[in-house]
This record gives structure tokens, sequence and C-alpha cells, in this order.
């Protein structure tokens, strides 16, 4: 009678079949693994032996997200522009003809103790009309007249440079008694902002739409695939085959298109701002305007073949829902 070791495990019958299944478990994922990755080189092998037809659908999927992409950069370089200018923003308030320079410098001093004001600065009539003659070269005109019609004015530079508190602020200094008119110079602004607003919906659209037509490219291809390998799909299925065995084909048939249209999208993109960069900003130095180059950075350029990608598999798997059922064996 043999004896067990004292290190030796003790093996039993239930511990058997446990073991079997944890070992076939994990060959059944490794030949899953496998042939995840079968299928995603053969896919691509099947693209890259047609390189007219996958170029021309890599084509039409960069055209449909470059038009989007540029439309969002343009809005997102004028919205960064219009920041800028609102940094800026100031009131001016123009007091009355009867208000001294006492008058106005004590009211510039309270103004100066308000949390919402950053700074507030006092010129005087005749500062003003010194100005504007300078500007206009009036002192050398035959008709200029001395009488000064300019009124003295606050320049008023507040704390938070939205429309809001622009407008909150212009309303507490409306009924100062000193203050004739108040001029909101950024008026513009809030008009510009809404115009940007109804753009980004329509570039909104405009993607929306162009996202169909890719789902509708990619489609029609995944359907002419499914009519080519209709006898090869029978066959499987008659040996047994399960429906996601037999999509997974081409569901890497559509993320193969995706990630190549999204990244010829990316190259068409960044290939039309360089193009456009140089005629753009000699264009905007006429008016003494500057914009940056608005590039697209890592996380938006991976957000661009991402919505490439999930576009394509979205069309891959409707043409499959769609045209899979016609090619059930009879």
């Amino acid at each position: 009678m043999t004896q067990r070791k004292p290190n030796q495990p003790v093996i039993s019958k239930h511990n058997k079949p446990s073991n079997r299944k944890r070992e076939q478990s994990a060959v059944n994922h490794k030949a899953w693994l496998r042939h995840h990755r079968d299928t995603a080189l053969d896919s691509l092998l099947r693209l890259v032996r047609q390189p007219v037809s996958s170029a021309l659908t890599w084509l039409v999927i960069a055209i449909s997200l470059t038009l989007p992409t540029l439309f969002y950069l343009a809005l997102t370089s004028l919205q960064q522009q219009t920041v800028q200018w609102q940094e800026g923003g100031q009131i001016t308030l123009y007091l009355r003809q009867t208000v001294s320079e006492a008058d106005g410098e004590r009211l510039t001093d309270e103004l100066n103790a308000r949390a919402e004001v950053l700074r507030a600065h006092y010129i005087s009539a005749e500062e003003a009309w010194a100005s504007f003659r300078e500007t206009l070269n009036l002192s050398r005109s035959p008709f200029a007249t001395e009488n000064n019609p300019l009124p003295a004015s606050i320049v008023v530079i507040p704390t938070q440079q939205n429309n809001q508190q622009l407008e909150v602020l212009r309303i507490l200094i409306d009924g100062l008694p000193e203050v004739e008119e108040v001029q909101l110079d950024l008026a513009w602004i809030e008009r510009l902002n809404r115009f940007i607003d109804l753009i980004y919906r329509i570039v909104a659209g405009l993607a929306a739409l162009l996202g169909i037509a890719v789902l509708l490219v990619v489609g029609n291809t995944i359907r002419l695939a499914i009519e080519s390998r209709k006898a090869e799909i029978q066959v499987v299925k008659l040996l047994g085959a399960t429906e996601a065995f037999v999509r997974r084909p081409f569901i890497y048939l559509g993320l193969w298109y995706g990630l190549f249209g999204g990244l010829a999208a990316w190259m068409l993109v960044s290939l039309v701002i360089w193009w456009l960069s140089g005629p753009l900003a000699a264009f905007l130095s006429t008016y003494g305007l500057t914009a940056p180059i608005a590039w697209l950075s890592v996380f938006e350029t991976l957000l661009l073949i991402l919505a490439a990608i999930l576009v394509a598999i979205l069309g891959a798997r409707i043409a499959l829902w769609r045209h899979l059922k016609d090619a059930e064996p009879q």
C-alpha cells in the first residue's frame, strides 16, 4: 500500500471535470481570438486586392467627413477670435454737459470701487476734443471750429467679459443721474455669437446628412460583398456556423473602410488647411486681423477616425440585417 507524500495534493474525482471545463474554456477563448485575428487580416487583404474600388470608397468617406470638419475648424477659430475681442470689452459713459470735471472724477472713483468694474478712466471734454481733432487732422483745416461739441466720458472695463455681465452692468450704470448715454461697445458681439450658433446648427445638420451618406455608401459596398460571397455563406451555414461567425468578416470589412476613410479625411483636412492658410492670412491682414491656423488636435483627430469607424460599422450592420437573409441556404 502506497502512502501519500506530505506535500502531494489530493486529486479527487470532483476536481477533474472542473479542470477539463477550464481547459476547454481556455481553448475556446484562444480559438475565438484566433478567428478574430484571421478574419480581420483576411478582410484587410480583400481590400488590398481591390485597390481601385477600395480607394474610391475611402475617398467618398473622406470627402463626406472633410466638409463638416472644415466648417467646425472655421467656426472654432472664429469663436476663439470673438473671445479675444470680448476681452477688450468696455462700456462708455457719456456724461451730461452740466457735470463738472470734479464730479466726473468723483464718479470715476466710485466706479473703480465697485466689484463689477475692473478699471474706470475719466476722459474730459477737452481731452476728447483734442483726440478727435488729431485723429481727423482738423487742426490744419480752415473749417475747424473751436466749439467743443463732445461731452466728457468715462470708459469702464468690466471684470466679467461675457455678454450677460456686460448687459447687467450697463443697466446698473444707466440709472446714474450724471450719465446722459451709455454705449456698449460689444453689442455687435452678441449678434455675432447668435450667428455662430446658427452656423453650428447648420454644420451639425450637414454632418448628419453626410453621415447618412457614409452609411449608404458603406452599406451598399457591404451588400455587394455579401452578394459576391453568397455561395460561401450558404456552405458555411450548412456546416453549422453561427450568425456571429458569418457576420464577423463583413463587420471587419466595415471597420477597415471606416479606419482608412477616417485617415484619408484627416489627410485631406490637413492638406486643405495648409493650402488655404497663406491666402487667408494675407486676406485678413488687409483688415488688420490675424487668424491662427486651426489644425486638428490629437484628440480631434482620434475623434474623427473613431466617428468614421463607428459610422462604417453601423452601415455594415444595417446592410447585414437587410441582405444577409437572402443568403440563407435553400
